[in-house]
């Protein structure tokens, strides 16, 4: 590896941008612009001689030699984080027409032959598709290629459709768990020539589960939730709802004790979809989500005029009231309400919503365990923000992943986004070669070094001679990395 030119080249600019600045020190912007531009090209340029040198290694090997004839030496060109990468790798034909065909060097950091990008490039696209739009996102890579919105939204929807969820190191014991859900309504995007009549909404799902809720130390007067854990995804129909569910309760069951449990409240907005939690998880029961409740009950006494007031007093009074006939009496009041109302179908609302959840509401505002249900202000945060508060249309896959990126990186941290797409290229690897259930089979560069371990010595020495003095923890480590492989 020539490094030493590398670094005479590295070093003749950021000289060249330091006596550009002192004759105008004022531009100080642009000082800084051109030593991160010479220092990410050098970045690039070592990766590159990395990545050549490896090839170079690998055809060398009495294995190669005794197992693969050279086919031919293509230049390899990706964009990484820093820059645009090329390489040399090598195409190797089986002798004998056994062991088919293969790129070594790609296969060791798995590159698949149509990628383009690096993964920490990958990452930086998906971090960038998180807060802003595709076309945006698309300019945050320094490289020469162009690199379209298309292309950050295919890095979108190419993550896998189940993400990984987290596993603590051990099981929790708490008494309660609290979930709440709502939805954001995605407006469909059908292409350029779609019709207006067309583009109908989607919705996406959001499920939080926290232990508990505690006063916030950073801001007074409000509170924060303890060990949140968020679930998104568009999840349509009875089945995709069943997945849903089901997935956040395999998340409980590996991550809390749930024979101390006693009980999971769920708070919603009474939609059905939410309310089916309770069939899916053992110890839920559904509670009415109290923003939604006055909501209602503000806009019903609305229409009471000069006795809104006195109205609304009286409806709380009735859904607090431990009377066993509440129920009944909640039920001919708002029908009186009704009658004298000037939009009656504000007091319907609240009447149906009341009356097909009245033990919901009853638990609600009666048990001390249950602390309200803040799931509107998280939906605008984890949804809205990216999907609907600005007008865009999405794909119905765009705004799937789009959802399920955004909760894994809330939960996981953006730094860990690497994780999930490393995840997602093994799934797309293997739903290429159809064996999703299968382990797979590669060859190992241990076996190369195992075999033939005189000549992998001796190319360590080689390359050893090529590193600057004070270097050798460098080849132990390459040749620690090989067999490991």
């Amino acid at each position: 590896m020539n490094i030493v030119a590398l670094l005479e080249q590295l070093t003749k600019e950021i000289l060249t941008a330091e006596d550009k600045f002192l004759k105008n020190p004022k531009d100080l912007n642009m000082l800084e612009l051109s030593v991160k531009t010479s220092t990410d090209s050098f970045a690039a340029a070592f990766l590159g001689e990395v990545l050549s040198d490896l090839d170079s290694a690998i055809k060398e090997t009495g294995w190669r030699k005794r197992n693969y004839v050279i086919h031919r030496t293509d230049i390899r060109s990706i964009t990484s984080s820093v820059g645009d990468i090329s390489f040399s790798s090598t195409y190797y034909k089986g002798r004998g027409g056994k062991k088919g065909f293969c790129h070594p060097v790609e296969d060791m950091i798995g590159l698949d032959r149509n990628e383009r990008f690096t993964e920490a490039a990958e990452v930086k696209l998906l971090n960038a598709a998180l807060r802003t739009s595709y076309s945006e996102a698309a300019k945050v890579l320094p490289s020469q290629q162009k690199i379209s919105k298309t292309t950050v939204m295919n890095k979108v929807h190419g993550l896998s459709e189940e993400v990984p969820d987290t596993i603590y190191d051990e099981k929790k014991k708490v008494p309660y768990l609290y979930i709440e859900a709502d939805e954001d309504h995605v407006a469909e995007q059908h292409g350029r020539f779609g019709h207006t009549a067309d583009n109908k909404s989607f919705i996406s799902k959001l499920i939080y589960v926290y232990e508990e809720k505690k006063e916030s130390l950073s801001a007074k007067g409000r509170n924060e939730l303890v060990n949140v854990y968020y679930f998104s995804g568009l999840y349509p129909g009875a089945e995709g709802n069943k997945r849903l569910w089901e997935k956040v309760r395999r998340f409980i069951e590996n991550n809390y004790d749930t024979d101390e449990l006693k009980h999971i409240y769920i708070s919603g907005d009474g939609a059905p979809w939410i309310k089916s939690g309770t069939i899916y998880l053992d110890k839920a029961v559904f509670c009415a989500d109290k923003y939604h409740l006055m909501q209602y009950i503000n806009a019903a006494a609305g229409q009471m005029l000069d006795e809104k007031e006195h109205v609304k007093e009286e409806l709380w009074h009735l859904l607090y009231s431990g009377a066993n006939d509440a129920k009944k009496k909640f039920d001919y009041y708002t029908a009186e309400m009704k009658a004298s109302a000037d939009k009656p179908d504000k007091v319907e609302k609240l009447r149906t919503y009341v009356l097909g959840n009245w033990m919901a509401v009853r638990r609600t505002l009666r048990r001390k365990h249950v602390k309200g249900c803040s799931a509107e202000g998280h939906v605008s945060h984890m949804l809205s923000d990216r999907l609907s508060s600005r007008p865009m249309g999405w794909s119905q896959t765009g705004a799937d992943r789009m959802s399920k990126l955004r909760c894994y990186a809330k939960n996981n941290g953006s730094e860990k986004i690497i994780e999930l797409v490393r995840y997602s290229r093994s799934q797309r690897k293997l739903a290429l070669t159809g064996t999703e259930a299968a382990v797979p089979r590669t060859y190992k560069t241990g076996e190369i070094i195992a075999e033939h371990y005189d000549q992998a010595r001796s190319y360590i020495e080689r390359i050893q001679a090529h590193f600057p003095e004070g270097t050798a923890k460098k080849s132990f480590c390459i040749r620690e990395h090989l067999w490991e492989l």
